[in-house]
C-alpha cells in the first residue's frame, strides 16, 4: 500500500499581502498547493480575492480574504489578528503588496511618491511588526523585492527603486535581529498588474 506523501507546508498558516492577483495570487496558490492554510489581503479587487479564496478552499485548505489598506497601521494589525484567529496562528508572512508609478521624478506628483513610500516601505514595516507577535521560531518572513532595488534598469522609476532598495536593507537588518528563521527578499522582474 502506497502512503500518500504529506504536503511540505501541511499545518502551516500563511498571510500574503496584496494577493488578489498577479504575483501575490500565484504565491498564495502555491502555498495552498503545498498544504498551507492561507489568508490574503487586497485593497480593491474583492471579486478576484473571493475567487482565489474559493480556489484554495477547493484544495481543502482554510482560506480567507481580508480587505486592507497596505499603508495603514490599524489595517495591518487587524489583518494579522484576523489571520491568527481564523487560521489558528501565523507561520509565514509574505510581504507582496507594492505599487509603482513610473515617470520623471522632477515632475512626479507628491501623492504618487507618498503612496510608493507608504505601501512599499512603511506598509512592510507595519505588517511585519504586527506579525512578529505571532510568528514562532522557525517561521518565515519573505518580502518580494525587485531587481530595481539593486540596479535601476531604466529611467522613470527612481522612487520605486529607492523603496525596493530600502526593503532589501530592512530585510538584511531584520535578519540580524531575529532567530526565528531566514528572511529572504525575493528578487522579481517587472510584472504588469493593477492594485489588488
Amino acid at each position: 500500500m502506497n502512503k500518500i506523501p504529506t504536503p511540505p507546508l501541511a499545518g502551516k498558516r500563511a498571510l500574503v499581502t496584496g494577493a488578489a492577483r498577479g504575483i501575490g495570487a500565484a504565491i498564495a496558490l502555491k502555498l495552498a498547493e503545498d498544504g498551507a492554510d492561507v489568508a490574503i489581503t487586497y485593497e480593491k479587487s474583492a471579486r478576484k480575492a473571493d475567487a482565489l479564496v474559493a480556489e484554495m478552499r477547493g484544495m481543502g485548505r482554510k482560506a480567507i480574504a481580508i480587505q486592507a489598506d497596505a499603508a495603514s497601521q490599524e489595517a495591518a494589525r487587524a489583518a494579522v489578528e484576523r489571520n491568527a484567529a481564523e487560521l489558528g496562528g501565523l507561520d509565514i508572512l509574505i510581504n507582496n503588496a507594492g505599487v509603482l508609478f513610473a515617470g520623471d521624478f522632477s515632475s512626479q506628483p507628491l501623492d504618487e511618491i507618498d503612496l510608493q513610500l507608504n505601501v512599499n516601505v512603511r506598509g512592510v514595516f507595519l505588517i511585519t511588526q504586527a506579525a512578529l507577535k505571532h510568528i514562532p521560531n522557525g517561521g518565515r518572513i519573505i518580502s518580494t523585492g525587485s531587481n530595481a532595488g539593486l540596479a535601476v534598469p531604466f529611467a522613470g522609476i527612481a522612487v520605486y527603486a529607492a523603496t525596493k532598495s530600502a526593503l532589501e536593507s530592512f530585510t538584511r537588518g531584520l535578519a540580524r535581529e531575529l532567530v526565528r528563521g531566514t528572511l529572504p527578499s525575493i528578487l522579481s522582474g517587472l510584472a504588469q498588474s493593477t492594485p489588488t
